[in-house]
């Protein structure tokens, strides 16, 4: 088979996957390395230097370091070749839902959950089964009902919001989210959510070139003149466009029947550290995921980055059990994510230390500035620990892992996650079958964020849990 060519045309339908699959595990094992390595004869194939930002409705909103869809989907392929009877997909940290959609090319069950509701609000618009089919319309209905709105009250609690919104824009914002909220069909309202989080980014004050909350300059502040509805009618069409694309592709692909995703699909807010309950009645044939690199104060703060769109939100329509608590400081969601304070107090340094040999060399030399370099290394660590091991009961035995990771750097110390990762999985008797590494070309990532320096190459583990 020849991978380079589209992915998934010699599995164009879930049915062709019920053919017979050989039982012995080690031999499906040596059938997906040899397919992998059949790709890697193509260096670009894993790296990708050209893409479709449209990919999949990928372009909805720019969430902090997206997987790239086409390589999940590669991935995807091989494994499905090697193993048709998959027929569902896991992702502990869903962000965007860059694995579920993948998954869905494919006709998989897809789930997944996350701790930051914005991550869980655009995960359910791409993963949702029935949607819309008119929701380029409704965006400009949305836009001219928000241009004839002559109301100046401002609807958003957000502190100190003059810090961040001029007030023209402010009324405009306004505007826009009260023209939402009187949309019956709740698929359209987190549609227009997504789109207004998206417009809610470029219009505010903080500055776009990192996803740390940081001002703008007062002098560049003044001189920005800026018209929230006209953009949000200009992000909202390539929405719609590119998420018509993407229903499309699915429809092409036979897993859309009758205007419904053949399979389930769902998306659940919650902590990959206490989630096990909430998918209690579930097991899974395949993990897929990208879990975040370190604590995401140090990283990538995805809260921070989510803070001010959330605010203009309506969080009932995200989920019922969606947390305003979440917003009550810029760095309520990143420090309740991995690192940010440890949940589980079983997982000590000591025992995280004794599951990761290059964990204990990678502490015992860490760098004496920052001088919490160590402590939040392995308060990351023992919460990684915590969420693995759940995430470890619900896969199914012999189930694969895909796990997409990157070195970040502390105080000039490189942190091998892949190798430490390697070795936690091993106390959860999962093997890693093979690692490969691409160039990241187009990933947005923190340049200004020393701790992230390392983040140009990304390592992907293709791991297999071991029958018990």
């Amino acid at each position: 088979m020849n991978f380079v060519q589209p992915i998934g045309d010699a599995i164009s339908e879930p049915e062709e996957r019920e053919r017979a699959e050989p039982t012995d595990h080690q031999a499906i094992d040596r059938r997906l390395l040899r397919l992998i390595d059949e790709s890697a004869s193509d260096e670009d194939f894993w790296s990708l230097k050209d893409r479709d930002r449209r990919d999949s409705a990928h372009c909805i909103f720019q969430y902090p370091a997206m997987m790239v869809p086409l390589v999940q989907r590669r991935l995807l392929a091989s494994i499905i070749e090697a193993k048709p009877t998959i027929s569902s997909l896991y992702d502990p940290y869903v962000g965007s839902g860059t694995s579920l959609v993948s998954g869905m090319h494919f006709g998989l069950a897809v789930h997944g959950n996350d701790i930051n509701p914005l991550a869980v609000l655009i995960s359910r618009v791409r993963t949702e089964p029935i949607t819309e089919f008119t929701i380029g319309a409704i965006v400009d209905q949305i836009a001219r009902e928000a241009m004839a709105d002559r109301g100046t009250r401002v609807d958003c609690a957000l502190p100190n919001r003059e810090k961040w919104f001029h007030e023209a824009v402010s009324v405009e914002l306004s505007r826009l989210r009260r023209a939402i909220r009187r949309q019956s069909n709740l698929w359209v309202r987190r549609f227009l959510w997504v789109t207004l989080a998206e417009t809610v980014r470029l219009v505010s004050n903080d500055r776009t070139s990192t996803y740390k909350l940081h001002a703008r300059a007062a002098d560049e502040i003044s001189k920005r003149v800026l018209s929230p509805i006209k953009i949000f009618g200009e992000i909202g069409k390539v929405n719609a466009e590119s998420f018509a694309e993407f229903r499309s592709e699915l429809r092409n692909r036979k897993v859309v029947k009758s205007g419904r995703y053949s399979a389930k699909a769902e998306v659940k807010i919650g902590d990959t550290r206490d989630i096990l309950e909430s998918w209690s009645d579930r097991s899974f044939d395949l993990i897929m995921t990208s879990p975040p690199y370190g604590d995401n104060m140090t990283t990538v703060t995805y809260g921070q980055h989510s803070y001010l769109p959330l605010h203009w939100i309506d969080f009932e329509d995200i989920d019922p059990d969606a947390d305003l608590d979440t917003l009550r400081t810029t760095q309520e969601i990143d420090r309740r994510s991995l690192g940010g304070r440890l949940r589980d107090k079983g997982w000590t340094e000591e025992r995280v230390l004794d599951m990761s040999a290059t964990l204990r060399h990678c502490a015992d030399s860490m760098p004496a500035v920052p001088t919490d370099g160590r402590a939040r290394l392995l308060r990351f660590y023992a919460d990684f620990a915590a969420g693995l091991a759940r995430i470890a009961d619900l896969a199914k035995p012999d189930a694969y892992m895909v796990w997409t990771v990157g070195n970040r750097n502390i105080g000039g110390r490189e942190v091998p996650t892949d190798l430490i990762l390697s070795e936690l999985l091993a106390q959860q008797s999962c093997s890693v079958l093979k690692t490969l590494t691409r160039t990241i070309h187009h990933k947005r990532m923190p340049d200004r964020n020393k701790s992230s320096a390392t983040m140009r190459k990304e390592q992907i583990l293709l791991v297999r849990k071991i029958e018990q």
